[in-house]
């Protein structure tokens, strides 16, 4: 739920709502390609996306496209998911030697 707030102006959303609004609503990649230049400006760079590539075990490939087809999304986007909590469970050690670590998982 996105909450407005009176202004002078009228109703305003703050920027911070609406960006965390659209990244339940749609996928990282779709949002990047929205903003297209814009998005260098818009979103923090820790959380602009970059092209991985790793070498798994077959049937880890084949689960993250199961769970990308029962959930209607991405491989990229469950990836993420998963990559996130990893994150969450390692941000102490992880900060030392990530800076913009507490910041990428603190954004919208």
């Amino acid at each position: 739920m996105i909450v407005a707030v009176s202004t002078a102006l009228g109703q305003r959303m703050a920027k911070e709502e609406l960006m965390a609004a659209a990244m339940q609503k749609w996928e990282h990649a779709v949002i990047e390609e929205a903003l297209g230049e814009d998005g260098a400006s818009v979103l923090p760079y820790a959380i602009h996306l970059v092209e991985l590539r790793a070498r798994v075990p077959r049937y880890q490939r084949e689960m993250l496209q199961v769970l990308a087809r029962q959930e209607g999304t991405s491989v990229d986007a469950v990836l993420t998911r998963e990559l996130e909590d990893v994150a969450s469970a390692h941000a102490e050690e992880l900060a030392a030697a990530m800076p913009e670590l507490a910041m990428a998982l603190g954004w919208p």
